[in-house]
């Protein structure tokens, strides 16, 4: 089992990542905490994998830390959540879901690296995977893992399941790791008293909102498993 304090940590993704619903106290500060790791958070709340024009963009927060020169002895991430999402009025998702790209961990100069990903009809498919390769082509000694979060009440069920299972799939189809904390986590907020325990009243409806962690849904259902992981890899 690894040793991880002193190891830098670089942490993308969105507001679960951030630590949105634990007044910013996210993923990163808890390995910082519990393992002694030394954080970097480009994670911004609202993000997404695809494109989509005035939020925060995954791959511009990777472009951030490769301007910034930032070193990684691990990366973590997360993606999709927003990406399924349907905003009001809307018919569909608010990045396509998209196909996978004939790039691999075999053939990597077959996919994109995320410098050179158009922004506008990106699909999540293109993007994920743009993403894994450059982590992989820029970072070649950092240790990756991604997060599939949990099961969230508002979000359509079988949207954020065919996001997250395409997801695994190209982990897989790369060789990155996961948590798939929508299948292990034991956390579903479609469940009320899940999401009123486990969950932040972000909207002041005297309610969890089924979405940003709190401090005890951090502690008890999403950072055993990550540690778990990271210390195993």
């Amino acid at each position: 089992m690894a040793d991880l304090k002193g190891k830098k940590v670089l942490v993308f993704g969105d507001s679960i990542m951030y630590g949105s619903g634990n007044g910013g106290f996210g993923v990163g500060e808890y390995l910082e905490r519990d393992l002694g790791m030394v954080c970097k958070k480009y994670a911004v709340g609202g993000a997404r994998v695809g494109f989509r024009a005035g939020k925060s963009w995954v791959p511009e927060q990777i472009m951030k830390a490769l301007d910034e020169g930032a070193e990684a002895d691990y990366i973590i991430f997360d993606g999709f959540t927003n990406d399924c999402n349907i905003s009001e009025g809307a018919t569909g998702p608010d990045v396509p879901l998209g196909a996978v790209t004939s790039g691999s961990a075999h053939h990597p100069f077959e996919c994109p690296a995320v410098y050179e990903l158009k922004r506008e009809g990106s699909t999540f498919a293109e993007c994920f995977q743009s993403v894994i390769y450059t982590l992989l082509l820029r970072f070649p000694k950092a240790k990756i893992l991604f997060i599939r979060p949990h099961n969230m009440g508002r979000r359509d069920d079988d949207l954020q399941r065919q996001y997250g299972e395409y997801a695994l799939y190209i982990c897989e189809k790369w060789g990155v790791p996961y948590v798939d904390l929508y299948k292990n986590s034991g956390l579903n907020t479609f469940i009320p008293v899940h999401r009123d325990m486990f969950t932040c009243d972000s909207y002041g409806w005297g309610r969890g909102d089924c979405t940003h962690p709190n401090a005890l849904g951090y502690e008890l259902k999403y950072m055993p498993l990550i540690e778990a992981a990271l210390l195993a890899l």
